[in-house]
Order: C-alpha cells, then structure tokens, then sequence
C-alpha cells in the first residue's frame, strides 16, 4: 500500500483482491475459511476496522497472514471477547504452520495501537492517508508485513 493513498482508496483495493465488500460490514455472521472448510463466526460490528487494519499492516488474509494481523491486534488493543476469541483461535492454529512469523509479528506489534478503540470517526480514517493512519497506530512506514 502507498503511503500517500488514501486509506479508502486502499480499503476499497484491499476488498477488490480479496473479494469482499463493504455490505458484509453489517451482517450477522461471516465466514472464517479453515482449510476446505468455511465456518461462519457471529460478526463483532468491527469487521470494517479488521480491514483497515490490514491496509495499514501489509497483511494478507490467508491462515497465517490473519494469525500475524491477530498478534497485532492483541497487542495493540482489543477489548472485545468475540475479537478475543478470534486472534487467539487464529494464532493457535498458524502456530503449528508458522511458528516464526507468528512469534515476529507479536514482536513488531509492540507499543502499536489498533481501530477498535480509536477515537475518530471511521469516515474521517477513510480521508487520512495511509503513512498518516500509520504514524497515528506507531506502525512502521513500510507497514508491518516481512517475509521470514
């Protein structure tokens, strides 16, 4: 993602990819994919802040891309048991895939701040760009994503 992008230009790009839109924002469940399976979870109503997350992280959404972005998310602050819940299911699972990427992005996750308790309004972190979001979360420039 391009630092100088708008953080809706790159949300948008992000759903695009990964072929979600914003209606499963207010739905009552989504869908976890484990392996060939599909699980559905009841939705926290935080899903849209789970995706700018990603934006501003560099993360993907496969099994470990979603363990490495719930190591972010738990160490910069979650306060909901069903978003709990979630990441810890997520990093158990990757660990016994992943280990090291895991254990690295608990690692850059220190001293960040997630969405889930920000305080301004989700329209107004559309217009930011992303190096702005970014500075505001203490992720790094570059976004949080390495290859190991």
């Amino acid at each position: 993602m391009m630092n100088c992008e708008t953080v809706k230009i790159c949300r948008d790009r992000y759903l695009a990819e990964n072929s979600f839109d914003v209606e499963s924002y207010g739905a009552r469940r989504f869908p976890i994919f484990v392996g060939k399976w599909t699980v559905f979870m009841p939705n926290p109503g935080q899903l849209k802040f789970h995706d700018l997350h990603h934006v501003v992280s560099g993360y993907g959404t496969g099994l470990v891309s979603e363990a490495e972005i719930s190591a972010y998310e738990l160490r910069g602050g979650c306060h909901s048991l069903i978003i709990f819940i979630l990441c810890v299911g997520a990093i158990f699972f990757a660990m016994f895939v992943a280990p090291k990427r895991i254990r690295a992005a608990w690692r850059r996750a220190e001293g960040t701040r997630t969405l889930y308790d920000f305080d301004l309004p989700y329209e107004d972190l559309l217009e930011m760009t992303v190096g702005e979001l970014r500075r505001k979360l203490g992720i790094p420039e570059g976004g949080m994503r390495r290859e190991i």
